[in-house]
Protein backbone atom coordinates (compact mmCIF):
# COMPACT_ATOMS: atom_id res chain seq x y z
CA UNK A 1 0.00 0.00 0.00
CA UNK A 2 2.81 2.37 0.88
CA UNK A 3 4.44 1.58 -2.50
CA UNK A 4 1.17 2.32 -4.29
CA UNK A 5 0.83 5.55 -2.32
CA UNK A 6 4.25 6.70 -3.38
CA UNK A 7 3.46 5.87 -7.01
CA UNK A 8 0.25 7.87 -6.79
CA UNK A 9 2.10 10.89 -5.42
CA UNK A 10 4.74 10.66 -8.17
CA UNK A 11 2.04 10.37 -10.84
CA UNK A 12 0.26 13.40 -9.42
CA UNK A 13 3.47 15.44 -9.46
CA UNK A 14 4.17 14.44 -13.06
CA UNK A 15 0.63 15.40 -14.06
CA UNK A 16 0.96 18.81 -12.37
CA UNK A 17 4.30 19.37 -14.13
CA UNK A 18 2.85 18.46 -17.51
CA UNK A 19 -0.13 20.76 -17.02
CA UNK A 20 2.15 23.59 -15.96
CA UNK A 21 4.57 23.15 -18.85
CA UNK A 22 2.63 25.18 -21.47
CA UNK A 23 2.20 28.06 -19.01
CA UNK A 24 5.91 27.92 -18.19
CA UNK A 25 6.85 28.05 -21.88
CA UNK A 26 4.55 31.04 -22.39
CA UNK A 27 6.21 32.88 -19.55
CA UNK A 28 9.64 32.41 -21.12
CA UNK A 29 8.38 33.82 -24.44
CA UNK A 30 8.81 37.58 -24.22
CA UNK A 31 6.09 39.82 -25.61
CA UNK A 32 6.53 43.46 -26.57
CA UNK A 33 3.65 45.79 -27.37
CA UNK A 34 4.14 49.24 -28.90
CA UNK A 35 0.84 51.10 -28.97
CA UNK A 36 -0.60 54.47 -30.00
CA UNK A 37 2.31 55.01 -32.39
CA UNK A 38 2.52 56.52 -35.87
CA UNK A 39 3.71 53.60 -37.98
CA UNK A 40 6.01 54.13 -40.98
CA UNK A 41 6.39 50.51 -41.98
CA UNK A 42 9.17 50.75 -44.59
CA UNK A 43 7.03 49.58 -47.51
CA UNK A 44 6.37 53.08 -48.83
CA UNK A 45 2.72 52.96 -47.82
CA UNK A 46 1.22 55.99 -46.01
CA UNK A 47 1.83 56.27 -42.29
CA UNK A 48 -0.71 54.64 -39.97
CA UNK A 49 -1.69 56.67 -36.93
CA UNK A 50 -2.49 55.20 -33.51
CA UNK A 51 -1.13 51.83 -34.59
CA UNK A 52 -0.26 48.88 -32.39
CA UNK A 53 2.61 46.51 -33.06
CA UNK A 54 2.85 43.26 -31.13
CA UNK A 55 6.07 41.27 -30.98
CA UNK A 56 6.30 37.76 -29.58
CA UNK A 57 9.81 36.48 -29.19
CA UNK A 58 11.82 37.72 -32.14
CA UNK A 59 8.98 38.23 -34.63
CA UNK A 60 6.15 40.62 -35.27
CA UNK A 61 2.77 38.91 -34.73
CA UNK A 62 0.33 41.81 -35.06
CA UNK A 63 0.29 45.16 -36.85
CA UNK A 64 -3.04 46.88 -36.53
CA UNK A 65 -4.61 50.37 -36.43
CA UNK A 66 -6.79 49.16 -33.59
CA UNK A 67 -6.19 48.71 -29.89
CA UNK A 68 -5.45 45.14 -28.82
CA UNK A 69 -5.71 43.31 -25.54
CA UNK A 70 -2.30 43.40 -23.95
CA UNK A 71 -1.07 39.89 -23.06
CA UNK A 72 -0.30 39.34 -19.40
CA UNK A 73 3.33 40.05 -18.59
CA UNK A 74 3.99 41.91 -21.83
CA UNK A 75 6.41 44.82 -21.99
CA UNK A 76 4.41 47.83 -23.14
CA UNK A 77 5.80 50.95 -24.79
CA UNK A 78 3.49 53.92 -25.20
CA UNK A 79 4.22 55.42 -28.60
CA UNK A 80 1.95 58.43 -28.25
CA UNK A 81 3.39 61.32 -30.26
CA UNK A 82 6.20 59.08 -31.56
CA UNK A 83 7.05 57.39 -34.87
CA UNK A 84 8.04 53.77 -35.49
CA UNK A 85 10.25 52.76 -38.43
CA UNK A 86 12.10 49.51 -39.25
CA UNK A 87 15.69 49.24 -38.04
CA UNK A 88 18.10 50.91 -40.44
CA UNK A 89 20.33 48.68 -42.57
CA UNK A 90 23.80 49.70 -43.79
CA UNK A 91 24.74 47.47 -46.73
CA UNK A 92 28.36 48.62 -47.11
CA UNK A 93 30.55 48.68 -43.99
CA UNK A 94 34.23 47.94 -43.38
CA UNK A 95 34.09 47.41 -39.63
CA UNK A 96 36.91 48.95 -37.64
CA UNK A 97 39.15 46.50 -35.80
CA UNK A 98 40.35 44.25 -38.62
CA UNK A 99 44.06 44.21 -39.31
CA UNK A 100 43.74 45.98 -42.66
CA UNK A 101 45.25 42.92 -44.31
CA UNK A 102 42.27 40.95 -45.59
CA UNK A 103 44.49 37.92 -46.19
CA UNK A 104 45.35 37.76 -42.49
CA UNK A 105 44.04 34.49 -41.05
CA UNK A 106 45.38 34.94 -37.51
CA UNK A 107 42.90 34.72 -34.63
CA UNK A 108 41.75 38.12 -33.52
CA UNK A 109 43.13 39.70 -30.39
CA UNK A 110 41.02 40.92 -27.45
CA UNK A 111 41.85 44.48 -28.48
CA UNK A 112 40.62 43.86 -32.03
CA UNK A 113 37.43 42.34 -30.72
CA UNK A 114 36.76 45.25 -28.38
CA UNK A 115 37.42 47.78 -31.13
CA UNK A 116 34.95 45.94 -33.34
CA UNK A 117 32.32 45.71 -30.60
CA UNK A 118 32.56 49.45 -29.92
CA UNK A 119 32.02 50.12 -33.63
CA UNK A 120 29.08 47.72 -33.64
CA UNK A 121 27.60 49.54 -30.66
CA UNK A 122 27.85 52.82 -32.56
CA UNK A 123 25.50 51.38 -35.17
CA UNK A 124 22.95 50.21 -32.63
CA UNK A 125 23.07 53.55 -30.82
CA UNK A 126 22.27 55.29 -34.12
CA UNK A 127 19.34 53.02 -34.98
CA UNK A 128 21.19 50.64 -37.33
CA UNK A 129 20.13 47.07 -36.56
CA UNK A 130 21.79 45.30 -39.53
CA UNK A 131 25.11 45.73 -41.34
CA UNK A 132 26.85 44.06 -44.26
CA UNK A 133 30.64 44.11 -43.99
CA UNK A 134 31.80 44.36 -47.61
CA UNK A 135 35.43 43.38 -47.07
CA UNK A 136 37.57 42.70 -44.01
CA UNK A 137 39.96 40.36 -42.29
CA UNK A 138 37.88 37.19 -42.39
CA UNK A 139 39.01 35.85 -39.02
CA UNK A 140 37.96 39.17 -37.47
CA UNK A 141 34.56 39.75 -39.00
CA UNK A 142 33.42 36.12 -39.02
CA UNK A 143 34.35 35.69 -35.34
CA UNK A 144 32.20 38.68 -34.46
CA UNK A 145 29.43 37.44 -36.72
CA UNK A 146 29.33 34.08 -34.94
CA UNK A 147 29.25 35.75 -31.53
CA UNK A 148 26.38 37.97 -32.66
CA UNK A 149 24.43 34.97 -33.90
CA UNK A 150 25.12 33.07 -30.69
CA UNK A 151 23.85 36.09 -28.73
CA UNK A 152 27.26 36.33 -27.04
CA UNK A 153 27.64 40.06 -27.82
CA UNK A 154 25.26 42.99 -28.15
CA UNK A 155 25.41 43.85 -31.82
CA UNK A 156 23.42 44.64 -34.93
CA UNK A 157 22.91 41.70 -37.26
CA UNK A 158 26.15 41.02 -39.11
CA UNK A 159 26.33 39.80 -42.67
CA UNK A 160 29.80 39.64 -44.17
CA UNK A 161 31.89 38.59 -47.16
CA UNK A 162 35.32 38.32 -45.51
CA UNK A 163 37.97 38.69 -48.20
CA UNK A 164 37.02 39.67 -51.75
CA UNK A 165 37.44 38.09 -55.18
CA UNK A 166 39.26 39.96 -57.94
CA UNK A 167 41.87 39.65 -60.68
CA UNK A 168 45.60 39.54 -59.82
CA UNK A 169 46.56 43.13 -59.10
CA UNK A 170 42.89 44.09 -59.08
CA UNK A 171 40.66 45.89 -56.59
CA UNK A 172 40.46 43.84 -53.41
CA UNK A 173 42.05 40.69 -51.96
CA UNK A 174 43.02 37.97 -51.19
CA UNK A 175 41.17 35.68 -53.66
CA UNK A 176 42.80 36.33 -57.03
CA UNK A 177 41.26 34.61 -60.05
CA UNK A 178 43.02 34.48 -63.41
CA UNK A 179 41.79 31.43 -65.31
CA UNK A 180 38.89 28.98 -65.36
CA UNK A 181 38.45 26.27 -64.25
CA UNK A 182 42.02 26.11 -62.94
CA UNK A 183 41.38 28.74 -60.24
CA UNK A 184 38.01 27.43 -59.13
CA UNK A 185 39.59 26.00 -55.97
CA UNK A 186 40.32 29.60 -54.90
CA UNK A 187 36.60 30.33 -54.91
CA UNK A 188 36.09 27.20 -52.83
CA UNK A 189 38.53 28.61 -50.27
CA UNK A 190 36.45 31.76 -50.05
CA UNK A 191 33.22 29.76 -49.83
CA UNK A 192 34.69 27.71 -46.96
CA UNK A 193 34.52 30.84 -44.80
CA UNK A 194 30.71 30.82 -45.27
CA UNK A 195 30.26 34.32 -46.68
CA UNK A 196 26.71 35.67 -46.58
CA UNK A 197 27.41 37.33 -49.91
CA UNK A 198 30.54 37.36 -52.06
CA UNK A 199 32.14 40.68 -52.94
CA UNK A 200 33.87 40.95 -56.32
CA UNK A 201 36.26 43.80 -57.15
CA UNK A 202 35.96 45.15 -60.67
CA UNK A 203 37.57 48.51 -61.34
CA UNK A 204 40.36 49.71 -63.59
CA UNK A 205 40.80 52.89 -61.51
CA UNK A 206 42.61 55.56 -63.49
CA UNK A 207 40.33 58.04 -61.72
CA UNK A 208 41.08 60.17 -58.67
CA UNK A 209 44.72 60.17 -59.93
CA UNK A 210 44.97 56.49 -59.05
CA UNK A 211 47.00 54.11 -61.23
CA UNK A 212 45.37 51.74 -63.67
CA UNK A 213 44.83 48.21 -62.34
CA UNK A 214 43.69 44.96 -63.92
CA UNK A 215 40.09 43.78 -64.19
CA UNK A 216 38.42 40.42 -64.57
CA UNK A 217 37.57 39.64 -68.20
CA UNK A 218 33.81 39.67 -68.66
CA UNK A 219 33.60 35.99 -69.63
CA UNK A 220 35.53 35.04 -66.47
CA UNK A 221 33.35 37.34 -64.39
CA UNK A 222 30.28 35.54 -65.69
CA UNK A 223 31.73 32.13 -64.76
CA UNK A 224 32.58 33.34 -61.24
CA UNK A 225 29.09 34.72 -60.63
CA UNK A 226 27.47 31.58 -62.02
CA UNK A 227 29.63 29.38 -59.79
CA UNK A 228 28.56 31.27 -56.67
CA UNK A 229 24.94 30.98 -57.72
CA UNK A 230 25.31 27.18 -57.99
CA UNK A 231 26.39 27.32 -54.33
CA UNK A 232 23.40 29.46 -53.34
CA UNK A 233 25.52 32.56 -52.64
CA UNK A 234 24.59 36.06 -53.75
CA UNK A 235 27.18 38.33 -55.33
CA UNK A 236 27.89 42.04 -54.97
CA UNK A 237 30.40 43.86 -57.16
CA UNK A 238 32.53 46.95 -56.73
CA UNK A 239 32.12 49.21 -59.77
CA UNK A 240 32.47 52.95 -60.35
CA UNK A 241 31.55 53.44 -64.00
CA UNK A 242 28.60 52.61 -66.21
CA UNK A 243 30.45 50.21 -68.49
CA UNK A 244 31.63 47.97 -65.65
CA UNK A 245 28.19 48.11 -64.05
CA UNK A 246 26.55 47.04 -67.32
CA UNK A 247 29.02 44.19 -67.81
CA UNK A 248 28.37 42.97 -64.28
CA UNK A 249 24.60 43.11 -64.76
CA UNK A 250 24.90 41.18 -68.01
CA UNK A 251 27.07 38.63 -66.18
CA UNK A 252 24.27 38.07 -63.66
CA UNK A 253 25.50 39.94 -60.58
CA UNK A 254 22.96 40.33 -57.76
CA UNK A 255 23.84 43.83 -56.55
CA UNK A 256 26.13 46.79 -57.14
CA UNK A 257 28.34 47.90 -54.25
CA UNK A 258 28.45 51.52 -55.40
CA UNK A 259 26.64 53.96 -57.66
CA UNK A 260 28.15 55.11 -60.92
CA UNK A 261 30.35 58.03 -59.90
CA UNK A 262 32.69 58.59 -62.83
CA UNK A 263 30.06 60.50 -64.82
CA UNK A 264 26.34 61.00 -65.42
CA UNK A 265 24.52 57.80 -66.28
CA UNK A 266 23.08 57.48 -69.79
CA UNK A 267 19.45 56.93 -70.71
CA UNK A 268 20.47 53.47 -71.91
CA UNK A 269 21.77 52.58 -68.42
CA UNK A 270 18.61 53.97 -66.84
CA UNK A 271 16.58 51.70 -69.10
CA UNK A 272 18.73 48.69 -68.24
CA UNK A 273 18.16 49.32 -64.54
CA UNK A 274 14.46 49.90 -65.15
CA UNK A 275 14.26 46.37 -66.54
CA UNK A 276 16.81 44.57 -64.35
CA UNK A 277 16.23 46.48 -61.10
CA UNK A 278 19.58 45.36 -59.71
CA UNK A 279 19.96 46.75 -56.16
CA UNK A 280 22.63 49.44 -55.83
CA UNK A 281 24.24 50.75 -52.64
CA UNK A 282 24.33 54.54 -52.28
CA UNK A 283 27.79 54.97 -50.59
CA UNK A 284 27.84 58.77 -50.90
CA UNK A 285 29.33 59.38 -47.46
CA UNK A 286 32.73 57.84 -48.17
CA UNK A 287 33.49 60.32 -50.97
CA UNK A 288 31.92 63.31 -49.29
CA UNK A 289 33.74 62.63 -46.03
CA UNK A 290 37.02 64.05 -47.40
CA UNK A 291 35.78 67.54 -48.19
CA UNK A 292 33.35 67.54 -45.27
CA UNK A 293 36.14 67.12 -42.77
CA UNK A 294 38.06 69.99 -44.36
CA UNK A 295 35.16 72.36 -45.02
CA UNK A 296 32.87 71.59 -42.09
CA UNK A 297 34.77 69.93 -39.24
CA UNK A 298 32.09 71.23 -36.88
CA UNK A 299 29.95 68.23 -37.86
CA UNK A 300 32.01 66.30 -35.32
CA UNK A 301 30.25 68.31 -32.62
CA UNK A 302 26.89 66.79 -33.55
CA UNK A 303 25.39 64.62 -30.78
CA UNK A 304 25.72 61.26 -32.56
CA UNK A 305 29.38 61.81 -33.37
CA UNK A 306 30.10 63.02 -29.84
CA UNK A 307 28.28 59.98 -28.48
CA UNK A 308 30.13 57.41 -30.60
CA UNK A 309 33.64 58.86 -31.08
CA UNK A 310 35.90 59.54 -28.12
CA UNK A 311 37.55 62.93 -27.69
CA UNK A 312 40.97 61.70 -28.84
CA UNK A 313 39.51 60.31 -32.07
CA UNK A 314 37.67 63.55 -32.78
CA UNK A 315 40.84 65.53 -32.21
CA UNK A 316 42.79 63.21 -34.51
CA UNK A 317 40.21 63.67 -37.25
CA UNK A 318 40.24 67.45 -36.89
CA UNK A 319 44.01 67.70 -36.92
CA UNK A 320 45.94 64.80 -38.43
CA UNK A 321 43.34 63.35 -40.79
CA UNK A 322 42.10 66.71 -42.08
CA UNK A 323 45.68 67.80 -42.75
CA UNK A 324 46.40 64.58 -44.67
CA UNK A 325 43.40 65.22 -46.92
CA UNK A 326 45.02 68.47 -48.07
CA UNK A 327 48.25 66.96 -49.39
CA UNK A 328 49.42 64.89 -52.37
CA UNK A 329 47.11 62.28 -53.84
CA UNK A 330 44.72 62.71 -50.93
CA UNK A 331 44.14 66.34 -51.94
CA UNK A 332 43.44 65.24 -55.51
CA UNK A 333 40.98 62.65 -54.19
CA UNK A 334 39.34 65.26 -52.00
CA UNK A 335 38.88 67.66 -54.91
CA UNK A 336 37.70 64.92 -57.25
CA UNK A 337 35.11 63.67 -54.76
CA UNK A 338 33.95 67.23 -54.11
CA UNK A 339 33.05 67.48 -57.81
CA UNK A 340 31.78 63.96 -58.42
CA UNK A 341 29.66 63.31 -55.32
CA UNK A 342 26.85 65.55 -56.69
CA UNK A 343 27.08 63.55 -59.94
CA UNK A 344 26.56 60.32 -57.97
CA UNK A 345 23.66 61.92 -56.07
CA UNK A 346 21.93 62.78 -59.33
CA UNK A 347 22.55 59.29 -60.72
CA UNK A 348 20.94 57.83 -57.61
CA UNK A 349 17.97 60.20 -57.89
CA UNK A 350 17.38 59.13 -61.50
CA UNK A 351 17.39 55.45 -60.60
CA UNK A 352 15.08 55.94 -57.64
CA UNK A 353 12.67 57.80 -59.91
CA UNK A 354 12.28 54.80 -62.22
CA UNK A 355 12.38 52.07 -59.57
CA UNK A 356 11.56 52.62 -55.90
CA UNK A 357 13.20 49.30 -55.00
CA UNK A 358 16.62 49.89 -56.60
CA UNK A 359 18.68 52.11 -54.27
CA UNK A 360 19.83 50.69 -50.93
CA UNK A 361 21.67 52.52 -48.15
CA UNK A 362 25.41 52.04 -47.64
CA UNK A 363 28.26 54.20 -46.38
CA UNK A 364 31.56 52.37 -47.00
CA UNK A 365 32.48 53.49 -43.45
CA UNK A 366 32.39 52.10 -39.93
CA UNK A 367 30.23 54.25 -37.63
CA UNK A 368 26.49 54.50 -37.13
CA UNK A 369 26.57 58.28 -37.26
CA UNK A 370 27.81 57.98 -40.86
CA UNK A 371 24.75 55.89 -41.73
CA UNK A 372 22.65 58.81 -40.58
CA UNK A 373 24.78 61.12 -42.75
CA UNK A 374 24.10 58.87 -45.73
CA UNK A 375 20.39 59.47 -45.28
CA UNK A 376 21.03 63.22 -45.33
CA UNK A 377 23.04 62.99 -48.56
CA UNK A 378 20.41 60.84 -50.26
CA UNK A 379 17.75 63.43 -49.45
CA UNK A 380 20.04 66.34 -50.38
CA UNK A 381 20.34 64.71 -53.81
CA UNK A 382 16.62 65.14 -54.46
CA UNK A 383 15.01 62.04 -52.95
CA UNK A 384 12.14 62.54 -50.52
CA UNK A 385 12.59 61.65 -46.83
CA UNK A 386 9.80 59.06 -47.16
CA UNK A 387 11.66 57.35 -50.01
CA UNK A 388 14.91 57.57 -48.06
CA UNK A 389 13.33 55.56 -45.23
CA UNK A 390 12.38 52.85 -47.73
CA UNK A 391 15.91 52.93 -49.16
CA UNK A 392 17.43 52.40 -45.70
CA UNK A 393 15.07 49.59 -44.72
CA UNK A 394 13.12 47.60 -47.30
CA UNK A 395 15.51 48.19 -50.19
CA UNK A 396 18.55 47.41 -48.09
CA UNK A 397 16.97 44.12 -47.00
CA UNK A 398 16.30 43.37 -50.68
CA UNK A 399 19.95 44.16 -51.48
CA UNK A 400 20.99 41.47 -48.99
CA UNK A 401 18.40 38.96 -50.19
CA UNK A 402 16.77 39.11 -46.74
CA UNK A 403 13.46 40.77 -47.52
CA UNK A 404 11.51 37.76 -46.23
CA UNK A 405 12.77 38.50 -42.72
CA UNK A 406 13.91 42.10 -42.56
CA UNK A 407 13.29 45.62 -43.79
CA UNK A 408 9.61 46.26 -43.08
CA UNK A 409 7.25 46.21 -40.12
CA UNK A 410 4.88 43.44 -41.16
CA UNK A 411 3.52 40.30 -39.55
CA UNK A 412 6.07 37.49 -39.64
CA UNK A 413 9.12 39.74 -40.00
CA UNK A 414 11.90 39.89 -37.42
CA UNK A 415 11.28 42.69 -34.98
CA UNK A 416 14.03 45.21 -35.73
CA UNK A 417 12.49 48.56 -34.89
CA UNK A 418 13.41 52.17 -34.12
CA UNK A 419 11.08 54.45 -32.18
CA UNK A 420 11.61 58.15 -32.92
CA UNK A 421 10.54 61.33 -31.15
CA UNK A 422 9.79 63.14 -34.43
CA UNK A 423 8.51 62.44 -37.95
CA UNK A 424 11.34 61.31 -40.29
CA UNK A 425 9.17 61.82 -43.38
CA UNK A 426 8.92 65.52 -42.55
CA UNK A 427 12.67 65.91 -41.97
CA UNK A 428 15.18 63.12 -42.48
CA UNK A 429 17.24 64.48 -39.57
CA UNK A 430 14.47 63.23 -37.31
CA UNK A 431 15.87 59.70 -37.75
CA UNK A 432 18.50 60.90 -35.28
CA UNK A 433 15.86 61.65 -32.63
CA UNK A 434 15.94 58.12 -31.26
CA UNK A 435 13.82 57.07 -28.31
CA UNK A 436 14.17 53.26 -28.44
CA UNK A 437 15.98 50.68 -30.54
CA UNK A 438 14.66 47.11 -30.77
CA UNK A 439 16.64 44.29 -32.33
CA UNK A 440 15.25 40.77 -32.63
CA UNK A 441 12.31 41.69 -30.42
CA UNK A 442 14.43 42.94 -27.54
CA UNK A 443 14.88 46.52 -26.44
CA UNK A 444 18.50 47.64 -26.61
CA UNK A 445 19.66 49.49 -23.52
CA UNK A 446 21.52 52.30 -25.27
CA UNK A 447 22.88 53.50 -21.91
CA UNK A 448 24.85 50.27 -21.52
CA UNK A 449 26.58 50.29 -24.89
CA UNK A 450 30.36 50.60 -24.86
CA UNK A 451 30.51 54.14 -26.20
CA UNK A 452 31.99 57.48 -25.06
CA UNK A 453 28.52 58.81 -24.25
CA UNK A 454 28.22 56.12 -21.55
CA UNK A 455 31.69 56.23 -20.10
Amino acid sequence: MRHRGRLAVIALLVLVALCAAPESRQQTTSTLVIRNVTLIDGTGRPAVHNATVVVEGARITQVTPQAVTTPAGAQVIDGSGKFLIPGLIDVHVHLRGGSGNWANTQPITPQQEQTGITALHSFLYCGVTTIFDAGNQASFIFALREKERADAIVSPRIFATGGTVTSPGGHGSPFFIESWPQDRHILDEQIAGKPDMTKIGQDEHGWMARPMITKLPVDLLEKIIHYYHTKGIRTVIHISNERDATDAIDAGVDSLAHPVIQGPISNAFVNIMKVKRVPEASTLTIGESYSRLIDHPEYLDQPLYRATLDAAEIQRLRATTAASYKTGDNWTRTQWMRVMTPVAQENIRKLNAIGKDIIALGTDLTNGADTQRELELVVAGGISPADAIVIATRNSARFLGKLDDLGTIEVGKLADLVLLFADPTADINNTKAIDTVVKNGRVIDRKKLDLPVNR
